[in-house]
């Protein structure tokens, strides 16, 4: 395996077990949300137009209620294992996410993590969501909420992720984890990439290859 100093890690589906912004949209969204959602993964719209009109659908959702589904919102189960191994290696961690900076950020508080991270801005008001978008570049291939490519500056990195929000970037990594959607896309494209389930299976292939 190739030396790197940085990894990089989608958050949604990669770090939490399920997609936290989706899941959320299903909640507390009309059955709606989906249909832009459909037109985003078929590239008919941009994952920042996709995101302003979900946002947009969300009505009357209260504190408790906002409180209680961050607060069971899981991670992975080897995640804070993988975290002291790359932290153990002199290893850079950082977080990019499309979702939303509101949900990462009350996740690393519970586990008392101190991780960078970059996503889009979330805010809630008195049962009402509205979303900022304070690293959209407007170069971006994807026309993404948050552009993925644009934050990675070393030439030699490794990127880990699991879905849609993932395919530009994950061509441009030297060394890539992929599961779920992002893993289909890469054997599809033959996309060179190791395959996971969890944290595990990657700390176990860093550990081979070092």
């Amino acid at each position: 395996m190739k030396n790197f100093e940085s990894i990089y890690c989608d958050f949604d589906g990669t770090i939490t077990k399920e997609d936290s912004v989706n899941c959320f949209f299903d909640m507390y969204a009309p059955k709606s949300w989906m249909d832009s959602e459909k037109l985003w993964v078929e590239g008919k719209i941009s994952s920042r137009e996709n995101a302003i009109i979900q946002v947009g659908l969300l009505k009357n959702v209260s504190q408790k209620q906002l409180n209680d589904y961050i607060n069971a919102i899981e991670i992975d189960d080897y995640f804070l294992d993988f975290v002291g191994y790359v932290k153990s290696k002199n290893i850079k961690l950082t977080i990019l996410s499309d979702g939303f900076d509101l949900f990462i950020q009350k996740i690393l508080e519970r586990y008392n993590l101190d991780i960078p991270y970059y996503a889009n801005k979330l805010i809630y008001n008195n049962g009402e969501f509205s979303i900022e978008f304070p690293y959209y570049n407007e170069n971006c291939d994807k026309k993404a909420g948050m552009c993925k490519c644009e934050k990675v500056k070393e030439s030699n990195f490794c990127y880990i992720g699991d879905g849609t929000s993932d395919l530009c970037i994950a061509s441009k990594a030297d060394v890539l984890f992929a599961s779920k959607n992002l893993h289909t896309y890469c054997k599809k494209n033959n996309i060179k990439h190791s395959h996971f389930t969890s944290f595990q299976d990657i700390i176990n292939v860093l550990k081979e290859g070092g």
